[in-house]
């Protein structure tokens, strides 16, 4: 089981979840998919359940889902939606338990950063935290990643959170980004933590299946 987070919204989360499962079941791995809060519509939920082929309902693959695309503490304001943090804490791990039964492998993928709020003080981080999950971090490779992804790590860290690794998506080309290898050793050395995958497109990407299976 992994968390998929990432240094911000718009990094590849998604992308990155879907490369993995589809591989992972290529490879013959029972996968499933949990998308704890997904706010904005369900695209995200929809393309895994796609990628998947899988007969899970997507009220069990989401089961949290929210109209606007904001940040889910301020979506559940907005829109009135009269839930408890006990019963989105609740809602949310019945559906992991289940989709654990059903499958060898899942992919939780969260929602934003890891410091976005879901209700009250209870972060993203918290949520990783609650289902006793080790995460893996998608960050980009042009400037001000370095920053971006050593601020997430330090973050899960010292939620007591184990960091299995970064995945890179090259949402900017590489051949545009200067000096990428020297960033990306930056980003290992001084964060200390292994780049695990570097993902420039669905057909082609490196990365250690193993680390994500461990």
């Amino acid at each position: 089981m992994i968390f998929v987070t990432g240094t911000d919204t718009g990094v590849g989360k998604t992308y990155i979840s879907s490369i993995l499962a589809e591989n992972l079941k290529k490879m013959g791995v029972n996968v499933g998919y949990l998308k704890p809060i997904e706010t904005g519509g369900r695209e995200d939920t929809l393309t895994l359940k796609n990628i998947l082929k899988t007969d899970d309902d997507l009220d069990l693959m989401n089961p949290i889902n929210l109209k606007l695309p904001l940040s889910p503490n301020i979506a559940f304001e907005v829109e009135n939606y009269d839930i408890s943090l006990d019963e989105i804490k609740e809602k949310i791990k019945n559906a992991y338990e289940t989709l654990k039964e059903r499958h060898d492998f899942l992919i939780v993928e969260g929602a934003g950063g890891v410091c976005v709020p879901i209700k009250e003080n209870f972060l993203m981080s918290d949520l990783i935290k609650f289902l006793d999950l080790d995460a893996v971090v998608v960050s980009r490779p042009n400037l001000g990643t370095i920053n971006h992804t050593l601020l997430t790590v330090e973050h899960l860290r010292n939620k007591g959170i184990n960091v299995r690794g970064v995945i890179i998506n090259c949402i900017t080309d590489l051949s545009e980004v200067l000096y990428y290898e020297k960033t990306f050793e930056t980003i290992e050395k001084v964060g200390n933590i292994e780049i695990i995958g570097i993902v420039k497109s669905r057909e082609d990407f490196e990365i250690d299946f193993k680390k994500i299976l461990k």
